[in-house]
């Protein structure tokens, strides 16, 4: 019986303590169930970034007019073959490195022309091509509407599915009258916003 106590006792020697099975030196435990930091952290980034993204659609939606897919803005000769516009008029796409004329025409002006206007910040309001005297007419009404906007081109079009028509760049709103509330809006929301991105 001495021989099993003598077992006994160097066996609970030589079994270690819990104190002793700790490496030495300071030791960082995770609880279990806890996600690491940086798993945190990674949940907090795509939260932020799927918040800009839902106020970024949200603001795209509560402006004036229509959006169209960019075409890129490509410099090409005046009068250039180029693929067709997704939009008539056109609100992005090939153009030459030359603007039109900022003001009001009673004359056609090329489209190529214009889309500078619009990458440049401009907002081209478009009329009904008619008679030197009916051009005039929607000259005035448009003038009346876009006072105080410097780079603004007012311009007629032939075949216009409506009546009047203000583009941006990538941005297109088709009035059937002439709508200074309307057409203020979508005035100040795109005039002055430079594009060349």
């Amino acid at each position: 019986m001495g021989q099993a106590k003598r077992r006994s006792a160097a066996a609970k020697k030589s079994t270690p303590t819990a104190a002793e099975r700790m490496p030495a030196g300071p030791q960082k435990r995770r609880r279990k169930g806890l996600p690491s930091p940086w798993l945190v952290g990674l949940a907090g980034l795509a939260a932020l970034v799927a918040l800009q993204v839902t106020l970024n659609v949200v603001a795209e939606a509560s402006l004036p007019g229509e959006r169209f897919r960019s075409q890129g803005n490509i410099h090409v000769a005046l009068g250039a073959n180029t693929p067709a516009y997704n939009s008539d008029p056109p609100t992005s796409g090939w153009h030459t490195a030359e603007l039109a004329p900022w003001g009001a025409h009673l004359e056609v002006q090329h489209d190529q022309r214009l889309l500078h206007n619009m990458e440049d910040g401009g907002v081209v309001l478009w009329y009904p091509l008619g008679t030197r005297e009916e051009n005039a007419a929607h000259v005035a009404a448009l003038e009346d509407v876009a006072r105080g906007y410097g780079r603004v081109v007012i311009v007629p079009r032939e075949g216009m599915p409506t009546r009047y028509a203000l583009t941006a760049w990538q941005r297109l709103q088709r009035f059937e009258d002439v709508d200074p509330e309307g057409m203020r809006a979508f005035l100040a929301a795109y005039h002055g916003v430079d594009n060349h991105r």
